[in-house]
C-alpha cells in the first residue's frame, strides 16, 4: 500500500540558542547593535509586522490575533512610545533559495524551496531564535515524516556507518538563487565530532548550520564577536503543516509518527507500544475542528502538539490559502512564543546552576562573585517574569488552547516553577548571609560599645581635665593628641578583632549554671587565638567558623547545562 501524498508540506524549525555574553571590546551591550554593525548576510528588519507583507494585509490579521501586550512584545511600540525598548529584533536573510536533502547514501536528492530565514534577538535575555522555514509540494508521506524526523538535527548522537550518521540526514546543501553551492552538510565526519568533544567537552554543529548563524559563531570556536551555545540538544523545535486531498485516510499510527516525527514504519503499525499510546488523542491531540465522519466537511483540521514537535493537519483545497495563512504567521508567532519561554528558563536555570557551582564557600572573591552573578539572575527573572511570562496571549479560543498545550508540551510551566522555586531558594541565602553578617556586625558593635563604656563613665565622673594643655604651644598639643588617640584607635580595633570571644565571655560570665573557674577560663581564651589560627587554618570569608567543604547552607543546583 503506498502512502498518502501530501499535497503541502511546510516544515518550520525554531532554534533557540543560548548567546555569551558581550566582551567589553564589543563596544555596545546590545547584541543586535552588534550584528548591525556587521551584518553578513542578515539585513535588519525595521518593522516585525510588514516583514512578510508591505500592504500589511496578512499582518492585520496577526496583530489582531493576539491581546495588547503580546502586540508590543511582537511588533514594539508605536511612535508616541519610541522612547520604550522593543523586546524583540528580528533580522532576515534571503540568499538561500534551496535546501538540498538526500535522506540516505544513494538516493536521490530533494530540494526544499528556503521559504524564510529569521534571526531573532530579544531584549534583556541573552538568547536567539533562529526560524527557518522549508517546503514542497506532492511530498509522499513517508518522506514527509522522515524530514521530520530527521532534517532538524543539529549533530549525530552516533553513525549508523562509516560516513551515514544515525537520526540524521546523509546529506544536506545549501543553494543560492543562481544554484551554487553555499554550505554542505558534514554528519559524516566522525572524527571532527568525536574529537570536539573529547577536546572541550561542548557538542558541535554541522557545518550548514554554522553557516546558517554567520557572522554568530559557535562558542567552542572561539572568535566573533556574538557567540552561542546550544540549549535545544538532539532534535532542533518543530512545526510541520501536512494538507491531503484526504485526511481521513490516515491511520492511528500515521498520525502518532507525524505528531512525534518518529521513524516511518508501515501505516497499519503503531511507532511506539500499545500502552504508551493508549492517551494519545487525549493527550496529544486537539480535536476542535476535527471530525471526519460528522456531516461538515470543514471539520477536516487535527493539531497534534508531541514535545517539541506542533504539526498541523488538514485537507488540501486549491481555493482555500488561510489556514496555511494562519500556520506560517498567527501560529508561527505562538510558536516563536512558546519556545522563547523555554529557551529563555532554560537559561536563566543555567545561570543559577553555574553560579552555584562557582562557589567557593571559603574564598572571599568567590562569595563576592557569586552574590554579584544570582543577584544579576535574579533581576533578570523579574524582568522576565513581569515582562515575558504570559499566561494568556489571545481571547481567541483557538489561540488560547494551542499556546496552553503548546506550552505544557514544551514543559515550560513545569520549568517555570522550578525556576522560581531555585530563585527563592537562592534568595532566602542571601537574606540568610544578610542577616547573619548584620547579626555579627551588631555583636561587634555591642561588644566595643560595652567595652568603651568604661573609659566613658570614668571621664564623666571626673567631670573635669585631670591635665591642663591650654597654655602649651600648638605642636605640642598635636602630639599629646596622636599619643592618645593611636593607642584608643589600636585598642578599639583589637576590640573589635577579639569581639567574638569577648561576646563568649560575656554569655559565660551572665550564667549561673557556670562556675568561677569555667568563667575565669572563658575570661582568658579572650587573649588566646582558637585552635583553628594556631594551626593556621583558612576562614570563612565574612565569618569565624573554620573552612568546611560544604560549610553554611548552598541553594540546591538548579537543573540545565553547564557551560559558562
Amino acid at each position: 500500500m503506498q502512502p498518502p501524498v501530501v499535497r503541502e508540506f511546510r516544515h518550520i524549525l525554531l532554534w533557540p540558542v543560548q548567546l555569551r555574553r558581550l566582551r567589553s571590546e564589543a563596544g555596545s551591550s546590545a547584541y543586535w547593535d552588534v550584528l548591525r554593525a556587521n551584518p553578513g548576510p542578515w539585513k535588519e528588519v525595521k518593522d516585525n509586522l510588514l516583514v512578510d507583507d508591505a500592504s500589511c494585509q496578512q499582518g492585520y490579521r496577526e496583530f489582531v490575533y493576539f491581546l495588547p501586550y503580546v502586540q508590543r512584545f511582537l511588533y514594539g511600540f508605536g511612535e508616541a512610545d519610541a522612547h520604550t525598548p522593543s523586546s524583540l529584533h528580528m533580522f532576515r536573510r534571503d540568499d538561500i533559495a534551496t535546501a538540498r536533502v538526500r535522506m540516505h547514501d544513494g538516493e536521490a536528492p530533494l530540494d526544499f524551496r528556503v521559504e524564510r530565514a529569521r534571526l531573532v534577538f530579544f531584549y534583556d535575555v541573552d538568547l536567539a531564535l533562529v526560524a527557518l522555514e522549508i517546503s514542497a509540494q506532492d511530498l509522499p508521506l513517508d518522506v514527509a515524516v522522515d524530514v521530520m524526523d530527521r532534517f532538524g538535527r543539529p549533530y549525530p548522537p552516533y553513525w549508523d556507518g562509516p560516513a551515514q550518521g544515525a537520526h540524521c540526514t546523509y546529506q544536506v546543501e545549501f543553494l543560492g538563487h543562481d544554484g551554487t553551492l553555499l554550505a554542505a552538510s558534514d554528519y559524516g565526519d566522525r572524527d571532527k565530532y568525536v574529537s570536539l568533544v573529547r577536546d572541550i567537552k561542548q557538542t558541535p554543529l554541522s557545518l550548514h548550520w554554522e553557516y546558517l548563524m554567520q557572522p554568530l559563531v559557535p562558542a567552542y570556536l572561539g572568535g566573533g564577536q556574538i557567540q552561542y551555545y546550544q540549549i535545544e540538544n538532539k532534535r532542533i523545535p518543530i512545526m510541520s503543516y501536512l494538507s491531503f486531498d484526504d485526511p481521513d485516510a490516515l491511520t492511528r499510527g500515521d498520525f502518532a509518527r507525524i505528531g512525534f516525527a518518529a521513524k516511518w514504519g508501515p501505516s497499519g503499525t503503531l511507532p511506539f507500544a500499545t500502552g504508551f499510546l493508549a492517551d494519545f488523542e487525549e493527550k496529544h491531540c486537539y480535536d476542535r475542528y476535527w471530525d471526519p465522519q460528522g456531516p461538515g466537511s470543514f471539520m477536516n483540521t487535527r493539531y497534534l502538539f508531541c514535545g517539541v514537535a506542533f504539526a498541523m493537519i488538514t485537507k488540501h483545497e486549491d481555493a482555500r490559502t488561510d489556514l496555511l495563512a494562519s500556520f506560517r504567521h498567527q501560529f508561527f508567532q505562538i510558536g516563536l512564543i512558546a519556545n522563547f519561554h523555554k529557551g529563555a528558563l532554560l537559561n536563566l536555570s543555567n545561570r543559577f546552576s553555574i553560579a552555584v557551582e562557582r562557589l567557593r564557600v571559603g574564598d572571599y572573591e568567590s562569595v563576592r562573585e557569586f552574590k554579584r552573578n544570582v543577584r544579576e539572575a535574579l533581576e533578570l527573572f523579574l524582568r522576565f517574569n513581569h515582562r515575558y511570562w504570559f499566561h494568556e496571549i489571545s481571547n481567541q479560543v483557538l489561540a488560547a488552547d494551542l499556546y496552553g498545550r503548546w506550552t505544557h508540551q514544551l514543559g515550560s510551566d513545569s520549568l517555570y516553577s522550578e525556576v522560581r522555586e531555585e530563585a527563592q531558594d537562592i534568595n532566602q541565602y542571601l537574606d540568610a548571609e544578610r542577616t547573619r553578617k548584620a547579626s555579627d556586625n551588631a555583636m561587634r558593635l555591642t561588644v566595643v560599645s560595652a567595652c568603651g563604656m568604661v573609659g566613658t563613665v570614668v571621664t564623666g565622673f571626673l567631670g573635669m581635665n585631670l591635665f591642663s594643655h591650654s597654655d602649651l604651644p600648638s605642636g605640642n598639643k598635636f602630639w599629646i593628641f596622636m599619643l592618645i588617640f593611636v593607642p584608643t584607635m589600636v585598642l578599639g580595633l583589637y576590640t573589635v578583632v577579639v569581639s567574638k570571644r569577648i561576646a563568649t565571655f560575656f554569655e559565660a560570665l551572665s550564667s549561673e549554671r557556670l562556675s568561677w573557674k569555667e568563667q575565669f577560663a572563658a575570661f582568658r581564651q579572650i587573649f588566646r587565638p582558637p585552635p583553628a589560627k594556631r594551626r593556621g587554618r583558612k576562614r570563612v570569608a565574612g565569618g569565624d567558623e573554620p573552612t568546611r567543604r560544604n560549610a553554611g547552607h548552598v541553594p540546591r543546583k538548579a537543573a540545565g547545562g553547564s557551560r559558562p
